[in-house]
């Protein structure tokens, strides 16, 4: 649907066909952005176990030039453990790309098992530069309940994976 009107100069007849041509196109707008969102599910990896996104950045110090958000990305490797990647993700034109993805050595170092991942706040809204979200994990998978770690990346891009405090 159009946000500005339509031209008043167009004649009545040219009015209503070009307006039905823009509600036709509707339908078939939306079919195509649903394709390509099954595309992009169907492509996802099934080693990928949990993904979260959030936060914000903005021309940071490293060279990154614009905004955008992280994304963790947490995946099971071929001995079923977890690795835990951290990506920065830029925004141009309106479309996502992936600028830097790193390991979270400290997770791979534990040979541990994610079992969940959640971001700090459901708001989809950051009011601070950084990225949190808490990692559920088992260092053993037998054991019921899982601890909570969190990986917090700064307002600069350094990231800590820590024990959850709370």
């Amino acid at each position: 649907m159009p946000t500005t009107p339509l031209p008043s100069n167009l004649k009545s007849g040219a009015r209503a066909a070009l307006l039905s041509l823009i509600l036709a196109s509707g339908p078939a707008t939306i079919a195509i952005a649903q394709e390509n969102a099954r595309e992009a599910a169907d492509a996802l990896s099934p080693k990928v176990v949990a993904v979260v996104s959030g936060g914000r950045w903005e021309s940071s110090a490293d060279g990154d030039a614009g905004k955008g958000y992280y994304r963790a990305v947490a995946v099971r490797s071929q001995d079923n453990t977890s690795r835990l990647y951290l990506q920065k993700l830029g925004l141009s034109d309106g479309s996502p790309t992936v600028l830097d993805t790193r390991e979270i050595q400290e997770l791979t170092d534990m040979s541990a098992y994610i079992t969940d991942m959640r971001p700090e706040n459901s708001t989809g809204v950051s009011e601070n530069a950084g990225f949190v979200t808490y990692v559920y994990l088992k260092e053993d998978p037998s054991i019921t309940e899982p601890d909570t770690w969190e990986l917090f990346v700064d307002e600069f891009g350094d990231h800590e994976f820590l024990p959850a405090s709370n």
